[in-house]
C-alpha cells in the first residue's frame, strides 16, 4: 500500500495550528496598566496647595493615602466591576476608610466612579498619541487627554518601573489660566503618579494675582494582599 497521501495529510494536520498563531497574533491592549486583582493596593504621598490671592489666603496639606481593590462584583449595568476603598491616616496612625470608590475595565476601557463621578480613565489600546474625554460620562468641562511616553521605564521615589505611560491633556495653558492635568501609570502597578493645576492669574496693581489649587500624588509603595 502506498502510504505516501496519508503521510501528507497528517503533516498538514500538524502544521494547521502553527499556521493558525501565525495568523492570529496576540495583541497588546495595554490592560495591565490597569490592574484590576482583589487585594492589589497602592499607598501614596498626597500634597495640596491652594491660594487666593485677593483674599490674602494661602494653605497646604500633606498626607498618606491607601487605595486598595477591595472586592469584585457586578454593577447597575450588568459589568464586573471592583470595589475601591480609600484610606488615610488617622489620629492613632490607623488606615481607616475615608472614600470607597467603584471601577471597571474592559478590553477597550478603564472607569473610575470618584465621589459619584465617572471617568473614563484609560482608553485602550495604550498607544502613543490616542485621544479620549476623561470626563465624557460626566457634566464637568472636556477634559482631552493623551498617550505620551509609552513603554517607557521611569524612577519614583527611589523605586524603578520598567514599562510607564504618561496620561496628559492636550490644551496648553494660556496666560491668564492653566489647566494641567498629567497621571502616570505602571504596568502590572497601575496610577503611580498624578498631578493637577488649575489657576487663573490676574495682573492687579502691577502684580501677578493667582486663585486656584495644585495637587499631587506620588507612589511610595504598592502591593498584594
Amino acid at each position: 500500500m502506498n502510504y505516501a497521501p496519508f503521510l501528507g495529510i497528517a503533516i498538514a494536520l500538524l502544521l494547521l495550528p502553527g499556521c493558525k498563531k501565525d495568523e492570529e497574533p496576540v495583541v497588546d491592549l495595554g490592560l495591565d496598566y490597569y490592574p484590576t486583582d482583589v487585594g492589589s493596593w497602592v499607598e501614596y504621598q498626597v500634597d495640596s496647595l491652594w491660594q487666593d490671592d485677593p483674599s490674602n489666603v494661602r494653605d497646604s496639606v500633606s498626607y498618606r493615602l491607601l487605595e486598595r481593590v477591595a472586592e469584585a462584583y457586578v454593577d447597575d449595568e450588568g459589568r464586573p466591576a471592583r470595589r475601591i476603598l480609600r484610606y488615610v491616616r488617622d489620629g492613632n496612625d490607623e488606615w481607616v476608610v475615608r472614600d470607597v470608590w467603584s471601577s471597571t475595565a474592559n478590553s477597550t476601557a478603564a472607569e473610575m466612579t470618584e465621589e459619584n463621578v465617572r471617568r473614563l480613565k484609560l482608553s485602550f489600546p495604550v498607544i502613543d498619541g490616542r485621544t479620549w474625554d476623561t470626563n465624557i460620562y460626566n457634566t464637568e468641562p472636556e477634559l482631552t487627554v493623551a498617550y505620551d511616553e509609552v513603554d517607557q521605564p521611569f524612577v519614583l521615589n527611589g523605586s524603578s518601573y520598567e514599562n510607564t505611560v504618561l496620561v496628559k491633556n492636550t490644551v496648553p495653558p494660556n496666560f491668564v489660566e492653566k489647566r494641567e492635568f498629567q497621571e502616570r501609570y505602571a504596568r502590572g502597578v497601575g496610577m503611580i503618579s498624578k498631578y493637577r493645576e488649575e489657576t487663573n492669574t490676574q495682573i492687579v496693581n502691577g502684580q501677578f494675582s493667582v486663585v486656584g489649587w495644585r495637587w499631587t500624588m506620588t507612589a511610595v509603595a504598592h502591593g498584594s494582599d
